[in-house]
């Protein structure tokens, strides 16, 4: 038997539903996985093991695939839904601006702040209030085979970026990490004689084309940072940017 507590259903970005248990002992295993870490699959593996039910398949579950491919703003939209359903809205952490600024300094941070209800467009208001939430996908559902053609006559098609897509960046070489990389993980392809083939080098676009095409492919698939903006409560003219996931606390809590 799992222990599944608490149950919460939410809307997430695409607009699929997912239904959520809560957190068990078992999870812990799962997402220290160092191996399954290397490539994001150990993420993979909790989001198909808590949740419970989703539209988004016609079982209404995820196998690990599966949720491996899911859109990322889903992913994360299900891990900040998840540590607030099982540990809390808030997480709690030091930075340490140096000994000549300050030294460390404890911060709170609620992860509301990174989430819109997305069963509802939200206002301008609401977006003002949250500029670092998960956005939406203006596309809906549709997050495979987007089509755009390109003033110079060229059709193209992408798929909305998944864990695959992020770890095959993650672990790119850095002097191989550039800016096209990210077509790639998105599946990026030609039309061809009426065949779509993927492209993997990029000498048959203009330089207009790869403008036309990173402005189509980011409205359609906006990057979440998941990042926090924190302040030196010692000197307010020095700021820093903090990965949230990537925070001690936002997983795995200190002991009570």
């Amino acid at each position: 038997n799992i222990l599944e507590g608490r149950k919460l259903e939410f809307v997430a970005p695409s607009g699929y539903k997912y239904t959520i248990r809560e957190q068990n002992g078992a999870d812990d295993d799962i997402l220290s996985n160092p191996v399954d870490a290397a490539t994001m699959r150990n993420l993979s593996a909790f989001i198909a093991a808590i949740v419970v039910n989703t539209d988004f398949t016609p079982n209404g579950k995820l196998t690990v695939d599966q949720a491996h491919n899911l859109p990322c703003l889903d992913r994360y939209c299900i891990l900040f839904n998840s540590r607030i359903h099982s540990l809390g809205d808030e997480v709690e952490f030091e930075y340490d601006w140096g000994k000549d600024n300050g030294g460390i300094a404890n911060y709170v941070q609620d992860i509301n702040e990174f989430l819109f209800d997305y069963s509802k467009v939200p206002s301008e208001e609401e977006m003002e209030e949250k500029p670092n939430a998960i956005p939406f996908y203006p596309n809906g559902k549709q997050f495979k085979d987007i089509k755009i053609e390109l003033s110079s006559g060229k059709v193209v098609k992408f798929d909305l970026l998944t864990a695959e897509g992020e770890a095959y960046i993650l672990n790119l070489a850095p002097n191989k990490r550039t800016k096209n990389q990210e077509l790639v993980a998105r599946n990026l392809c030609l039309e061809v004689n009426g065949n779509f083939e993927k492209v993997t080098s990029f000498h048959l676009f203009s330089v207009k084309d790869m403008m036309e095409i990173r402005k189509e492919v980011f409205a359609y698939d906006p990057v979440f940072n998941g990042v926090s903006d924190i302040v030196n409560p010692n000197d307010s003219t020095q700021t820093t940017l903090i990965s949230v996931v990537a925070i001690k606390d936002f997983f795995y809590p200190g002991e009570i």
